[in-house]
């Protein structure tokens, strides 16, 4: 018992010694990819920001940034930079590209990570129900349902939903996220802990009310993912054959499907949507411009039309790294959720 907790323990080590080798490669791509390609972008990122460029004062602005040094030294500057949090002033606003980020990253976190809750309850409903309940008209109609996130386009949606919610029902806001001529809850950027901490329900009842449509709409893209897994599981007949071996120890349904069923599948569920989590993302940038939800999303592409040298260098790669992070805490946590690890120290 003991020799075989400790080779999962090594087992689980390794893996977790891979992912962090996987982080450092990923980080080193990425970077040059995205610094290579930021100054592929024709223009001078300078010029564009003054009404009347003069050449003077344009280098003078270069060398106080460091863009007149070679490339390779700004290249080691930037990844030293990021690595040490200073990550340089937006040439648009003249804020720092760390408080700015810091102001519109919580509210692209707080999306994505609703809609994934909000998304994997949906898929898990509809795929439970369709077990629960035997009828081939109803489960044709949830699986349908279900396929709606993979095949029906994210900005469509958001569309149909502001009109259907917003315009016809007059239920729910068609974009923003609060009511600004209510007090914003202040704190960590979190409106929902926010209102919580400041403890007003009112305040949270009108960030609910914001939240409703953009989350919906992007939840349809892990539930359908959350779907199709657990369609092709439960296709699966030795899961029959647990489900009527459990049964015939007594077990009662719901301990059987809220405890066994579920944990089985937990793993395959989390690999699926930690791998997907980059694409989740990708869905909010195209939620967030629907919307007009002020995140990550529009920032980085108003940064990049205006060329905001320091703002797209350092938002993308902190996303990439993010994603790139949950991608890696899901696997652990799936490989370690595996049966057949848990074997190891039966």
């Amino acid at each position: 018992m003991i020799v075989a907790n400790v080779h999962k323990f090594k087992v689980f080590l390794i893996e977790c010694l891979h992912k962090g080798i996987m982080l450092i490669l990923v980080f080193v791509i990425a970077s040059v990819v995205i610094f290579t390609a930021v100054n592929l972008i024709p223009g001078d990122p300078v010029s564009l920001r003054l009404k009347n460029p003069d050449p003077t004062r344009v280098a003078a602005i270069r060398t106080e940034l460091g863009l007149n040094k070679p490339l390779p030294h700004q290249y080691f500057y930037y990844v030293i930079s990021f690595v040490q949090g200073n990550w340089g002033k937006s040439l648009i606003t003249g804020q720092k590209v760390r408080e700015e980020i810091s102001t519109y990253f919580p509210a692209t976190i707080e999306l994505a990570l609703i809609a994934l809750f909000l998304g994997v309850i949906l898929g898990l409903g509809v795929t439970l129900s369709t077990q629960c309940f035997k009828s081939t008209l109803w489960r044709n109609t949830a699986f349908s349902l279900g396929a709606l996130g993979l095949t029906v386009p994210i900005f469509w949606l958001g569309f149909m939903f502001i009109v259907i919610g917003s315009l016809w029902l007059g239920w729910f806001p068609s974009g923003g996220r609060f009511d600004f001529t209510l007090p914003v809850p202040q704190g960590s950027g979190f409106l929902i802990f926010d209102s919580l901490a400041a403890g007003r329900l009112d305040l949270l009842c009108v960030t609910y009310q914001y939240l409703a449509l953009p989350v919906f709409c992007l939840s349809l893209y892990p539930a359908a993912l959350v779907c199709n897994v657990l369609k092709t599981r439960f296709a699966d007949p030795r899961l029959d054959t647990l489900i009527r071996a459990l049964r015939a120890k007594g077990l009662s349904e719901s301990r059987i499907w809220l405890i066994h069923i579920l944990r089985l599948l937990s793993a395959p569920v989390i690999t699926v949507i930690g791998t997907n989590f980059g694409t989740l993302l990708c869905g909010a940038v195209l939620t967030e411009s629907v919307f007009s939800w002020p995140g990550m999303g529009r920032y980085l592409i108003e940064a990049v039309l205006n060329r905001d040298l320091f703002v797209i260098e350092n938002g993308l790669l902190l996303i990439i790294i993010l994603a790139f992070l949950i991608i890696s805490t899901a696997d652990l946590l799936a490989f370690r959720l595996n049966p057949t690890m848990k074997s190891l120290s039966d």
